[in-house]
């Protein structure tokens, strides 16, 4: 009886250890200056939906259409529904996410669509603008749907038409579903 309540202790800790690392890396970062945040955990993903539910919900401040994104400013997505002890956040994966961007390098504007199973792409990006493979793709202050300059990922796979107004691209998120543990909602920015 003893050990169990020993390892259980243990296993906290450890817990609370990983969290207090986390949010030591958030601080360091400056995001608390940056944003007003609220740290969650994910204690659900739904790998089909493209979809994680956070542990925080109405009673902690969050509420439909905040931003969720990682300590590294790596955009997640946003809340999509809420109730009061848990959100579920649609990731920038999910078919429903679409929204604006900015190519770095090109200092071009496009918008990221979710295309389900972890896959986002790049569309109306436009022919005269010079996007390459590995240029870094960031979000925009367009629109007012997040934060401006939170990552979302590499451009890959360009694809021009000569007979099109727009090029689109395939792109590399850096958002990596299954390494998700911890997150933070963007109250205010």
């Amino acid at each position: 009886s003893e050990l169990a309540n020993f390892l259980s202790e243990k296993a906290q800790i450890d817990e609370l250890k990983k969290e207090n690392e986390y949010l030591r890396k958030a601080l360091d970062l400056g995001l608390n200056e940056e944003f007003k945040l609220v740290f969650a955990e994910v204690i659900a993903k739904d790998i089909s939906q493209d979809s994680i539910l956070i542990n925080k919900g109405l009673k902690d401040g969050l509420y439909q259409g905040m931003t969720v994104m990682t300590e590294q400013k790596i955009l997640l997505g946003k809340i999509g529904e809420v109730s009061d002890k848990f959100s579920r956040v649609i990731l920038i994966s999910n078919p429903e996410s679409l929204f604006p961007v900015a190519i770095q390098a090109a200092q071009a504007t496009g918008i990221v669509k979710g295309k389900g199973n972890g896959q986002i792409s790049l569309e109306e990006v436009p022919q005269e603008k010079e996007i390459k493979e590995d240029d870094i793709v960031l979000t925009t202050s367009l629109g007012g749907n997040f934060p401006k300059g939170l990552l979302v990922g590499k451009i890959k796979n360009v694809k021009k038409s000569d007979t099109e107004s727009f090029q689109r691209a395939e792109i590399s998120p850096f958002l990596n579903f299954h390494e998700i543990n911890m997150v933070f909602a963007v109250t205010s920015f």
